[in-house]
């Protein structure tokens, strides 16, 4: 086994055992999987996921995510073969194949009404229910820390959706985080896989940031793409299918009635790339050999209805189709991070952007990022060492900021000055400030829905405002947020936090001095029997709704938060 993997899956095993610990918890699997899914949302493979450990005979669920495009909704499930050992085991057909059965039998149950007998998946089971006509696909990540060589999974259907596997095995996680990339690049060989070269019109005056190129693709040669690659080829915003909706039924009828005509009639396609490669010019036409990471930020649903009908429709003959396409292939890869993105936005202004990375991106974030480097913490009562919180702006900073360091010896000393118990992500971030601003039930939406709202409240702030003050307050509420959290077990700890926290907002903001916290890094004993009161209290009222609801959906509703914000102490002392 290569060294460097070895390594790789020591160090992400020890990384996360302190994020475990960070939050007074045992490494499980679910930290694993949170950690794996956030890899994956920084590059942009995945929407922010909801973490569960759910497993029944027949099926199991680790984590799931809902991306609503118009009326369509597509569909990600997770599940996990976590062995927690190094170096990593060779998973063999009989370990995964049982869990990939799982995940088929968790979709199977869901549409049998799966959420009318378990609270734990309610949420995704009742939306796979509720929605079975929406849904446009759901696909399955298998994510194991061990290496699997030989898993090859055709997709199937599942009461006629499409379902679709992706393996995410320690060595492809190694190598998408080694690579120094987001996202493992796609290679279009236009020549060797394809047969299909393009010609290409180049913009007429050249800069020194991207170049610009116009193109007419085959609908065949663009289905043929789309079957490899799927969604990979297209940005989070647009990435879904819509089903055969809207301007997706133009698209369908067009292709079926009237192909010769889809040129003229469709507005194309938007993509960018990292490099093109093209053919030796000999008539000053320049054709295209290959494109290195093509990326469609505007025109998927064209993309995914060509293939669609042609896939579907067997009669439907797509060789009249032919679409045109701008593609940018931008010129310093440093800047792809930024400027993706931003074209990606600027492409699809109509549409609901839920990029967490182009949010990640923010100035917002990049100042805090900024303070939580630079800024010490006052060392704690009794101890003279002082440290800083760790602000994770892009999901594994942590761990490749430390190793950067060669020697065991700066290794330890880069964890004594950020301890992992101060470690904190964006959506870590968003818990803390919305639950302080006394909206407990958008926190318990779940992370995703909280992190949307979160980013939609500061994206007017002033950079200016973030200031070293501001950094405080937050770092305080945050210890607020820990202090509570370590002091509940039970399974519905997430809903009591933030329940608890928005209570003693609304009841005590004017007694509670974030600045003193900050000072001694610690909730005052003084506030300790009072948070004790608090937190029995949120527990019997989440647990115990008016109409018998769970306890998960009850907590959503602002009904929920208005009750529980004007219940007294005295109320909560007769408990």
């Amino acid at each position: 086994m290569d060294n460097s993997l070895q390594d790789f899956a020591q160090g992400l095993k020890q990384h996360l055992e302190g994020l475990a610990a960070a939050k007074n918890e045992e490494y499980s699997v679910k930290t694993f999987v949170e950690n794996i899914a956030g890899y994956l949302e920084e590059a942009e493979e995945l929407d922010t996921v909801d973490v569960c450990d759910f497993q029944r005979p027949g099926i199991q669920l680790n984590g799931y995510a809902i991306n609503e495009v118009g009326n369509s909704i597509a569909i990600d499930l997770i599940v996990c073969l976590h062995t927690k050992i190094v170096p990593p085991l060779s998973i063999h057909k009989n370990e995964w194949d049982s869990v990939i059965k799982r995940a088929i039998g968790f979709i199977k149950k869901s549409f049998t009404g799966l959420h009318l007998a378990n609270d734990q998946v309610y949420d995704i089971a009742k939306k796979i229910y509720d929605s079975k006509e929406l849904i446009s696909q759901i696909r399955v990540f298998f994510f194991t820390d061990g290496i699997t060589k030989t898993i090859q999974l055709e997709d199937v259907e599942v009461e006629g959706i499409p379902v679709s596997f992706q393996v995410w095995d320690i060595e492809r996680i190694y190598r998408m985080r080694s690579s120094g990339r987001k996202k493992e690049p796609i290679l279009i060989d236009l020549e060797g896989k394809y047969g299909n070269p393009l010609p290409c019109l180049p913009m007429p005056v050249a800069n020194d940031h991207y170049d610009s190129y116009m193109l007419i693709v085959p609908g065949i040669l663009l289905s043929q793409i789309y079957h490899d690659f799927g969604e990979r080829l297209i940005e989070r915003n647009v990435r879904s299918f819509l089903q055969v909706r809207g301007v997706n039924r133009e698209i369908k009828k067009t292709i079926t009635k009237e192909p010769y005509m889809f040129l003229a009639y469709n507005n194309g396609i938007s993509a960018t790339a990292e490099q093109i490669e093209f053919f030796p010019s000999t008539d000053g036409v320049k054709v295209i050999k290959s494109i290195r990471d093509l990326q469609i930020v505007n025109g998927g649903q064209t993309t995914a209805s060509i293939y669609h009908a042609a896939q579907k429709d067997k009669d439907v003959d797509i060789s009249q189709v032919f679409v045109q396409m701008k593609l940018t292939v931008i010129k310093d890869p440093e800047k792809m991070e930024e400027m993706v993105p931003t074209i990606s936005f600027c492409a699809n202004s109509q549409n609901k952007i839920q990029t967490a990375d182009f949010y990640s991106n923010s100035p917002f974030h990049r100042k805090l990022e900024h303070l939580s480097r630079t800024e010490w913490a006052p060392a704690k009562e009794g101890s003279h060492r002082q440290s800083k919180w760790f602000y994770e702006r892009a999901r594994g900073q942590y761990l490749d900021m430390k190793n950067k360091h060669i020697t065991p010896a700066k290794k330890r000393l880069f964890e004594e000055d950020h301890p992992k118990g101060k470690l904190f992500t964006k959506t870590d971030l968003a818990k803390y400030i919305i639950s302080w601003e006394q909206l407990p039930h958008i926190v318990s939406r779940g992370n995703q829905k909280n992190f949307d709202y979160f980013s939609k409240t500061i994206k007017d702030i002033d950079v200016e405002q973030i200031d070293k003050n501001y950094y405080y307050k937050t770092i305080a509420k945050a210890i607020i947020f820990n202090t509570i959290s370590e002091m509940i077990k039970t399974k519905n700890r997430a809903n009591i936090v933030t329940y608890s926290m928005a209570w003693l907002s609304y009841k005590m903001q004017e007694q509670i001095d974030l600045e003193d916290i900050w000072k001694n890094q610690a909730v005052p004993s003084i506030l300790m029997d009072t948070i004790k009161l608090v937190i029995n209290a949120a527990h019997n009222h989440i647990t115990n709704s008016p109409n018998g609801e769970i306890y998960s959906e009850w907590s959503k509703r602002e009904e929920c938060w208005t009750t529980f914000r004007d219940m007294s102490i005295e109320e909560f002392l007769r408990l």
